[in-house]
């Protein structure tokens, strides 16, 4: 079977995402000295198809996981990754709740009847686990407020709390070397307290925040990388849209 990973460039490559189970694109930066995966998968079997990708094209093993927002998607392969986490405070503390959650039909069931947790994201992880005792959630080893940046060794990752539409914790990821932009899904909207739609305020901050920041392409959590462009574009519409509902 062929290599499943994309190459963006010399030094950067994601595993695309797939839809079946919300499985997000996880992304991989090669510096000379260290190496970033980012965001850690739903799972240890989605963790672990990662970084089989990696040992067949003999990239080094990540040094780092950087997670980009709380979801479950994005988190629960934490612990399978032998590599130093990296989360926003926030973050944090989200994944020190999740990981008291249980995952008995009751405990589900009452999550979702109280809004702590929504359909789609129950019917994926009943997908992803047919044994939900494998569900393994913890939380990170290298914690930041605001802003941390990170030298892999001829390329730097800048790490930027942004909030934005999507979840109030997300953390966006700027490599400026190659001018490429990680945004997990904070270009989405809230599907936790909105319902999927868009805030006015926070998508205008979002909108804000792309025009000002340096790149050309961008990967998004559940996308195929796009141009600076093409995001704006699409931030535009949704923000023309919005703006029309509420007329």
């Amino acid at each position: 079977m062929s290599n499943l990973l994309l190459k963006l460039t010399d030094r950067i490559y994601y595993l695309p995402f797939s839809q079946e189970t919300d499985r997000p694109n996880l992304a991989y930066i090669r510096g000379d000295r260290y190496s970033l995966m980012i965001d850690a998968g739903n799972s240890a079997d989605h963790a672990n198809l990662f970084l089989s990708q990696l040992k067949d094209l003999s990239l080094p093993y990540p040094d780092y996981v950087a997670i980009t927002h709380w979801h479950w998607d994005h988190t629960f392969g934490i612990h399978a990754i032998a590599a130093k986490s990296i989360a926003g405070r926030l973050t944090n503390e989200q994944l020190k709740v999740v990981a008291n959650w249980l995952w008995d039909e009751e405990s589900m069931t009452h999550r979702l009847a109280t809004g702590e947790d929504i359909e789609f994201c129950d019917t994926c992880i009943r997908k992803e686990y047919p044994d939900r005792k494998e569900i393994k959630v913890t939380t990170a080893d290298i914690i930041f407020d605001h802003r941390l940046n990170l030298d892999l060794g001829g390329v730097t990752c800048e790490f930027l709390h942004i909030g934005g539409p999507h979840s109030d914790d997300s953390v966006a990821i700027y490599v400026p070397e190659e001018q490429i932009l990680f945004l997990g899904d904070s270009a989405c909207g809230d599907h936790y307290h909105n319902q999927g739609r868009y805030d006015m305020d926070k998508l205008l901050h979002f909108i804000d925040f792309i025009k000002a920041t340096d790149f050309h392409t961008c990967v998004e959590g559940h996308d195929t990388a796009i141009s600076k462009e093409q995001l704006l574009q699409y931030m535009e519409e949704e923000l023309s849209n919005l703006k029309e509902n509420l007329t």
